[in-house]
């Protein structure tokens, strides 16, 4: 038989025995709650940004809110037609000015071709047609005057239609007519 000895548990020491069951339940539950908490915070997430939704729909469904974005979609497509008209003026001006032979240049070169004694008192000019009125000192000077405006790089045709005498002057009218101006399509 054995001898029972009261003190024997107090005399060895326990140690402590690593049971692979208890540290798997642990885990487990540390796992649980990990996931419970994370669950939570997304909630709380999820909650927070449908009340940012919800205050943004809110504004967005404002009857002034939209009042406000059909004026301002009003103005942007105002604005693009005009500047579609911008672009056709534009267009309509490149295409004015090529066809445009009639300028301050012309209108000094003819002044440049006058010869000493020709005074021009009148210049009407229509389309591609100009017609100078004026008086000189002598038919010669005429003559010399409408041979200048031959030369010219845009003249197409020169005509003196009356020459007539006045005093010691000679009246005279003068009908120009320039070269037709290509415009180029671009």
């Amino acid at each position: 038989m054995r001898d029972l000895n009261f003190f024997e548990p107090f005399l060895d020491k326990k140690q402590l025995k690593f049971n692979k069951m208890i540290f798997l339940y642990l885990l487990l539950a540390i796992a649980v709650i990990g996931l419970g908490v994370l669950g939570a915070l997304n909630q709380l997430e999820i909650n927070a940004l449908q009340k940012d939704v919800d205050s943004l729909s809110a504004v967005a469904n404002d009857p002034q809110t939209l009042k406000k974005v059909e004026a301002v979609k009003a103005f942007e497509t105002e604005t693009e037609q005009f500047k579609g008209e911008v672009e056709n003026i534009k267009s309509l001006d490149k295409s004015i000015q090529a066809r445009d032979v009639i300028g301050e240049d012309l209108l000094y070169d003819i002044n440049s071709r006058l010869p000493g004694g020709v005074f021009l008192t009148n210049m009407s000019i229509t389309g591609r047609d100009i017609q100078l009125t004026g008086f000189a000192e002598d038919q010669y000077s005429i003559a010399e005057f409408g041979k200048g405006l031959e030369k010219l790089p845009d003249a197409q045709e020169i005509f003196i239609s009356n020459i007539s005498a006045v005093e010691s002057y000679y009246r005279f009218a003068m009908n120009l007519t320039l070269k037709e101006v290509l415009v180029d399509a671009n």
